[in-house]
């Protein structure tokens, strides 16, 4: 596009600005929207020598904003065996034997997205499983919450775990009957196997990033809240430590903009990661928060639960952090003026979590903070409420129901299922709520996570939203959640022109049609990166 300007119209402009929701056009200049409204005022705003781009009919709205997602995790599933709907232990087995054939001397093998209520017997594998298919080399399958690593006898003696090796804090082993490990880990169980994991072949990693973040343009977002450890804290383990490193050697290749969330200890190694050119510019390219794991997930059964879970009485989940660490941790990202952002599924956990937001804010208070709770999947009235009165901020994943919806009523049981991933509710409650994916834990695909707002896929549709609503999940409200709302998330004058072309507007076709809608154009700063 030419720098001089662009002028866009001839189509259906949705600016999400509640000042101005529709407009005859939009003009933009050096990367920043200069005017919204009739066609003649924004000609008059950019004078001579503009370039024009006519929608022909299609519709412009601002970027997609996806609030959580995990990035180089993302390029290391891209690089592994991909087991989504893999139903049998056959069918497994061969992707695990085709995936060694190719695999690189030394190096393990990976399957990733392994979901057991897909599979037959709705059972999770053991070391023997996985044996038949690589008995030779470690190999490993990760859930595909990433909770969970059940990996073979190779990778097990590979690592030093034994009948004697005790359960680590916020972590079980699955055992055989004379306590050898049976092959699952979970949650910090997990980080045994994933922190002895050798690096990946680093030109293949930077090519496949290219794919992955390309993959991310196509669905129409512009800009990503990116979470990154800084440790062996996370679900990668001890090789998460060089997530900040390969972000920034990849920063070349990041197109979209980047909100960073540190997994961190400690906040000097979030203050060193500002140093890096990870942190430039609020709006394009900073670091503002800190991110904190409180419980684990309901695949697992470790999401932390007032009551058992329906389907497996025995376990009612954990804390996967003390609560006076998450404290800690808390109080000292709130007094450096970051962002807090908790992981929390259960109602256990979501309530752990409000009662230290609620203890941090009577000690030190703060306006305007924006705390969030990642994930809020279990919720009831009390909770909301409170977290309304706190100004917490939700960062929710629409597309966890896709996934989930099967199997659900048989986990929580019909009551609990009525306040699981609550959009109606909390929205109704005047609690924020942004959208996110957790990709690779889910597809990043805007439009499909818009429809699973819209219908719920037929799950508990009394919490159906509206579209608008769903598409402020994703625009306004995401910028909301990341300190942005004042620079992105809407087509307004001064903000950052990070606009979308879609072929319809998601707002003008009946529900069942939204999830079809194509991006046709990603627009970050002014420029074309994606379509044309």
């Amino acid at each position: 596009m030419a720098d001089s300007g662009q002028l866009y119209f001839g189509g259906d402009i949705y600016t999400v600005d509640s000042s101005h929701p529709s407009a005859e056009a939009v003009a933009v200049h050096d990367g920043r929207i200069v005017a919204v409204g009739s066609a003649s005022g924004c000609r008059q705003a950019l004078g001579k020598g503009y370039e024009p781009v006519d929608l022909r009919g299609r519709a412009l709205l601002p970027g997609f904003i996806d609030t959580h997602l995990h990035p180089v995790y993302m390029i290391y599933f891209d690089m592994n065996a991909d087991l989504r709907g893999v139903k049998t232990v056959a069918d497994l087995q061969d992707k695990l034997r085709d995936s060694a054939k190719k695999a690189a001397p030394g190096t393990w093998v990976v399957g990733l997205n392994f979901d057991e209520q897909e599979f037959a017997g709705k059972r999770l594998l053991t070391r023997h499983d996985i044996d038949a298919a690589c008995p030779d080399r470690p190999a490993i399958v990760i859930k595909h919450d990433g909770h969970m690593v059940m990996a073979n006898t190779k990778t097990i003696e590979a690592v030093g775990v034994s009948a004697s090796t005790p359960n680590p804090e916020g972590g079980v082993i699955d055992r055989e009957h004379d306590g050898y490990p049976a092959g699952p880990f979970r949650e910090n169980a997990s980080q045994i196997i994933l922190s002895a994991m050798p690096m990946p072949h680093i030109p293949t990693f930077v090519s496949v990033a290219k794919t992955t973040f390309n993959r991310l343009l196509s669905y129409g977002i512009t800009s990503a809240g990116i979470v990154l450890q800084t440790g062996g804290e996370g679900v990668a383990g001890s090789a998460g430590a060089f997530d900040v490193l390969a972000m920034q050697m990849l920063l070349e290749h990041v197109p979209f903009n980047t909100y960073g969330l540190l997994i961190a200890q400690d906040l000097e190694k979030i203050e060193a990661a500002r140093k890096i050119g990870l942190h430039q510019e609020r709006g394009r390219r900073w670091i503002g928060g800190v991110k904190i794991f409180a419980d684990g997930t309901y695949g697992s059964c470790t999401a932390f639960m007032n009551e058992p879970f329906s389907d497996q009485p025995d376990k009612i989940g954990f804390l996967t952090t003390d609560a006076e660490e998450i404290y800690r941790r808390m109080a000292a990202a709130h007094q450096a003026g970051l962002q807090i952002a908790i992981h929390a599924i259960g109602d256990a956990g979501n309530r752990v979590c409000v009662n230290l937001y609620d203890r941090l804010l009577a000690e030190y208070p703060r306006a305007d903070h924006r705390h969030r709770i990642e994930h809020a999947s279990q919720l009831d009235a009390a909770l909301i409420s409170d977290m309304a009165r706190l100004g917490i901020v939700i960062s929710t994943q629409p597309m966890f129901i896709h996934s989930e919806k099967h199997w659900l009523h048989k986990r929580l049981g019909t009551q609990r299922t009525k306040w699981t991933y609550p959009f109606r509710a909390i929205l109704d409650g005047s609690v924020k709520l942004a959208g996110a994916s957790d990709s690779p834990v889910e597809s990043a695909e805007v439009m499909h996570a818009i429809y699973c707002c819209v219908t719920r896929e037929g799950f508990e549709p009394q919490q159906c939203i509206t579209v608008e609503e769903a598409i402020r999940m994703f625009t306004i409200d995401a910028a909301y959640a990341q300190h942005e709302d004042d620079v992105k998330g809407s087509i307004s004058v001064g903000k950052r022109a990070d606009m979308i072309i879609l072929s319809e507007n998601p707002v003008s076709v009946t529900p069942e049609k939204i999830r079809n809608i194509r991006v046709e154009r990603t627009i970050i700063g002014g420029q074309v990166l994606y379509g044309n």
